[in-house]
């Protein structure tokens, strides 16, 4: 999945779909901040759907975590977990 796409996930995701000055160019900055911090733990990006999932989950994490400091989700991390092993295996994020 492109940048584009993600960016458009993500704003429907915070709920931010009106345009705001700047407000795109941090949201793309979440996007590559959560892929580079996916990566670190071991998630490859294979552009499939769980990826692309979890990146915007993980991206909406780290804009809400700024105000309220909520530790990450468990949703997030088992997912995390999952796609880590399907990957190790052999499996891309969209195997079943």
């Amino acid at each position: 999945m492109g940048e584009d796409e993600l960016l458009t996930l993500l704003k429907i995701d915070l709920q931010r779909t009106g345009a705001d000055l700047g407000d795109e160019d941090y949201l793309r900055l979440l996007l590559r901040a959560a892929k580079k911090h996916l990566e670190r733990q071991g998630v490859r990006d294979d552009s499939g759907e769980d990826c692309a999932y979890l990146t915007v989950g993980t991206a909406a994490w780290m804009y809400r975590k700024r105000v309220n400091g909520e530790a990450e989700p468990e949703f997030l991390r088992r997912m995390r977990h999952d796609l880590i092993v399907a990957q190790a295996v052999g499996g891309g994020s969209d195997a079943v």
